[in-house]
């Protein structure tokens, strides 16, 4: 007899896996060994599964045991002597790894079948199984599953779904699954006993920071408490917005363990198997006997803080390195230091720069409003304020900065200053899912320099996928040397957009915080690459043996001294080197670090405004000091399908009104332009460019007209034929869009426009020729009749590439176009098949005549007059007799 069984008290995922493993062994029997959850007997209750109840079964009969979701003999009840028994055939699947279900006594490794995948539930499992097979489900059966699939992933929102699960629901749902029948079985309102305990765990809760994560542990003694409490402790992480959850209910005769984990890292199943229960690292259960509630809470405590790092200390959190100034240093100075570096409070340092006090802008502006502006710092700094060591515990700092109403928090090593602990770092650290709580309760909008609540957010799952294994095995390689030398690494900018956006892009930026030149070295020396370094602005390639390059930099803050200046750079920290950039999309970071690789920075709403298509700059001075952004924006607007934010909108609009763009040198325009201009649309960026008003600033008397739309929309077309017909084939689209732009200028304009930016020799040339062959051409090629091949050639030959797709799209004329293209895909690729030393083999002697040859052979092969080797040689004979 074959007996199929789940774990003593199931969920709807051993409950689901059964009846899918029912479909795999016909005939077999279904087992619940101790019963279910609340949920499933409410279920059960109203539909009949055909379950057998174990006092009904003859175990002595038993020959094969088929166990899904557990490979544990200890969570099966009565069904543990048919574990036992050698003879009794075993077959095992469950999404728990081996690793983490290996109880004492287990001895899983005897099944004839072990089916052990950690994907996000076991029903997933069985689903591939039958797809495999092509047993099909009745509707009702695929809604069974889905309530195991969907109950045991949090409905894909559990991060130890796959897509291995989704597959698996697409899969039940084109089988017939009713989602409304799920959702009214996994919708559990709390009834009063549960919604007491809620009150109580959260009155009798505690927060501990282990690792940079948050860890409630709660407890209750409510002698009323029965049946389930796993709801209420999945309602009460939801509640408090922690990544784990560890829950100890005080019942008659045991303790139950209730743990749930957002965060895979934070491994609850191994805390619950410590007490002899199970699951896995997101979700797991204990019934502990002998034992009382506080002794239990000590224990979970104890094993958290043995396993992970027990709090977060100063030097994690600090941010550095610091901007300081000297107590020599007046307070007018200060309050420029401030205004350059963009802060508040300034550590003030002495001669032997040993940490003195601070000095704040509010103090600084008193200072000056009494005409002090002369004044030294050190006539003003404060002395007394709190100060912490790299190793003082975060908890200590938090609470003092509460108690004080200390926004800025210098952490010395000795009397050195080495980094701070601002407002802005506790909330990041402390308060991410309360703030942003907070903000959507109050309809407020996330401000720039705030770190969004998904800050902690891990992308390696990412990493490993998108990336080759060679790059991917790079970024971990360069993690650990980062580790070795004692700075932090991070890959930022683009490459990190674009990975939460799914777009491939390998173009690699690495960021250390310390000495970006030195480290470079070491990594190319490790790869055994080459690098070339720019000490000027702390950065360096690498290339590697293959070709790959790689490229690194300081971090680095930067100001700028007047509007459109080239910005001032100095090292600085990770957060401030992303401030300096563009647009909030391209300040992200992912650390490479071993301990944390994969984590990604968000401080600046990155990833909201990805999500919601937004071009957002991170600080309203923006534009003024570096205007090319402008272009960049909308460049991304246009590349993504994004829209610019209504006060990045308002801030482009206030620079074109204050005229920066004519101070911008050339260079920078153009090479702004080139990639603008290189994009897919660029129609839309120059629409775009039209709209605001910034055309003019490429030439006064550039506009937006009916015709340009219409020579745009060509030369795009014109562009994706030559894509499609020379894969292999360079061309420079971008400098197409200029002939086109500068096709309706006149000629001083085009003058004026070619000495303002710094084309190449040959770029120039090709923009140049391009306005005088483009109408004698389309004027020559529209002549009736229409042209020989050959006097298309000889019209044609010598002309670039840019310039014949310029034409193609700014003719009107089809016939004209034909000519064009079918030079371009055959007349221009047409050569003899006699060569000049075949010609000096029938007698003819090199000279003057031998080219003429040559070139009438070529015109009658273009014209088709001649088709075979021997039409040549008869052509030939003919010409030399002339001659």
């Amino acid at each position: 007899m074959d007996v199929i069984a789940t774990h003593i008290n199931a969920d709807f995922d051993g409950l689901a896996s059964m009846i899918a493993a029912r479909k795999l062994y016909p005939g077999a029997r279904l087992v619940l060994p101790a019963g279910g959850q609340e949920s499933v007997r409410s279920f059960l209750a109203l539909h009949d599964l055909g379950i057998t109840k174990v006092k009904d079964l003859d175990l002595s009969s038993v020959t094969r045991l088929i166990l899904v979701d557990t490979q544990d003999p200890g969570r099966i009840g009565p069904l543990k002597s048919c574990w036992n028994d050698p003879k009794v055939e075993l077959h095992v699947y469950d999404h728990h790894p081996h690793e983490d279900r290996e109880a004492e006594g287990s001895d899983s490794g005897r099944a004839a079948m072990r089916v052990i995948e950690p994907v996000g539930a076991t029903t997933t499992l069985l689903i591939e199984r039958l797809r495999e097979r092509q047993i099909g489900l009745t509707p009702f059966e695929a809604t069974v599953l889905a309530l195991g699939l969907y109950e045991e992933t949090g409905s894909f929102a559990f991060a130890s779904t796959t897509a291995r699960d989704l597959e698996a629901a697409g899969w039940l749902l084109r089988a017939g699954a009713d989602l409304n029948m799920v959702s009214d079985a996994l919708r559990r309102p709390l009834n009063p006993d549960h919604i007491a305990l809620l009150n109580d765990l959260l009155e009798h809760g505690e927060t501990h920071y282990l690792e940079g994560r948050k860890i409630l542990v709660a407890t209750s003694a409510l002698e009323k408490c029965t049946g389930e409490a796993a709801e209420v402790v999945h309602r009460l992480a939801e509640l408090e917005g922690v990544d784990a959850v560890l829950v100890a209910v005080g019942m008659e005769e045991k303790v139950q363990v209730i743990a749930r984990s957002r965060r895979p890292e934070i491994d609850v199943g191994w805390i619950a198997r410590e007490f002899g229960g199970g699951g896995h690292a997101v979700a797991a259960a204990a019934s502990v006997k002998g034992k009382t509630l506080a002794e239990v809470k000590e224990q979970m405590v104890r094993l958290l803080t043995d396993r992970y790092r027990p709090t977060l200390l100063a030097r994690d959190v600090m941010t550095k390195p610091v901007k300081t100034i000297g107590a020599d240093a007046t307070v007018s100075e200060a309050e420029q230091r401030m205004t350059t570096y963009g802060v508040n409070v300034l550590p003030v340092l002495d001669r032997q720069e040993r940490y003195a006090g601070l000095v704040s802008r509010e103090l600084v502006q008193k200072a000056l409003f009494h005409k002090f502006g002369k004044t030294a710092v050190s006539g003003i700094v404060e002395t007394e304020a709190y100060t912490a060591g790299p190793e003082t515990p975060f908890h200590e700092i938090e609470l003092t900065m509460v108690e004080r109403n200390q926004r800025f928090v210098p952490i010395l090593d000795g009397t050195k200053v080495i980094g701070v602990i601002t407002r802005t770092d506790l909330l990041r650290t402390l308060h991410e899912d309360v703030m942003k709580v907070a903000r959507v309760q109050a309809k407020q909008v996330e401000p720039a320099g705030e770190p969004t609540s998904s800050h902690r957010r891990n992308v390696q799952a990412m990493l490993r996928d998108r990336l080759p294994r060679r790059i991917f095995d790079l970024l971990r390689v360069a993690g650990r040397l980062a580790d070795r030398e004692g700075v932090s690494l991070f890959v930022v900018g683009g490459f990190v957009r674009d990975l939460l956006l799914g777009i491939e892009n390998l173009d690699l930026d690495l960021v250390v915080e310390g000495d970006g030149i030195a480290f470079a070295r070491l990594l190319a020396a490790d790869q055994k690459a080459r690098v070339k370094t720019h000490d000027r602005f702390g950065t360096a390639v690498l290339i590697l043996p293959d070709g790959f390059k790689l490229d690194v930099a300081t971090a680095r803050t930067e100001y700028y001294e007047y509007p459109t200046a080239l910005p001032t750079v100095e090292r600085s920290s990770i957060k401030k080197d992303l401030y300096r950039r563009d647009f909030t999309i391209n300040a992200l970071a992912v650390r490479l670090n071993e301990h944390r690789f994969g984590e990604l920075l968000d401080f600046y709403g990155g990833q909201r405004d990805l999500k919601d298509k937004t071009i957002r700059v991170l600080h309203s001075l923006s534009f003024v000091e570096d205007p090319t952004r402008v272009f960049r924006a909308i460049r991304f607007e246009v590349r993504f399908g994004f829209q610019l934010g209504k006060d990045t909108l308002a801030l482009i609009k206030g620079a074109v009104k204050m005229d920066l763009f004519r101070r911008l040198s050339g260079h920078r325009l153009l090479e702004e332009l080139r990639l603008l201009f290189s994009e897919r649309e660029p129609k839309l960026a120059v629409k775009r460019l039209a709209d605001l008003n910034l055309l003019r600033f490429i030439h006064p008397k550039l506009t937006w007209s009916v015709k340009l739309e219409r020579l745009l929309l060509s030369v795009e077309e014109a562009l994706d034929w030559h894509r499609l017909l020379y894969l292999d084939r360079k061309m420079d689209g971008w400098l197409v869009y200029f002939m086109t732009l500068l096709a309706g200028l006149p000629e001083r304009a085009v003058t004026d426009l070619l000495r303002r930016f710094p084309f190449t020799e040959k770029e120039a040339a090709t923009l140049k020729d391009a306005r005088s062959a483009t109408q004698r051409v389309i004027r020559q090629l529209g002549k009736r009749p229409p042209l020989k091949p050959s006097a298309v050639y000889r019209l044609l030959h010598g002309i670039p590439d840019e310039t014949l797709v310029g034409i193609l799209a700014q003719s009107r004329s089809e016939e004209v176009k034909k000519q064009i293209s079918t030079y371009m895909t055959t007349w221009r690729n047409v050569q003899p098949l006699l060569t000049g030393h075949d010609l000096k083999t029938m007698g003819l002697k090199p000279g003057p005549a031998f080219k003429n040859i040559l070139a009438r052979l070529l015109e009658a092969r273009v014209d088709g007059e001649v088709k075979t080797e021997a039409d040549e040689r008869e052509l030939v004979k003919n010409l030399a007799g002339r001659s």
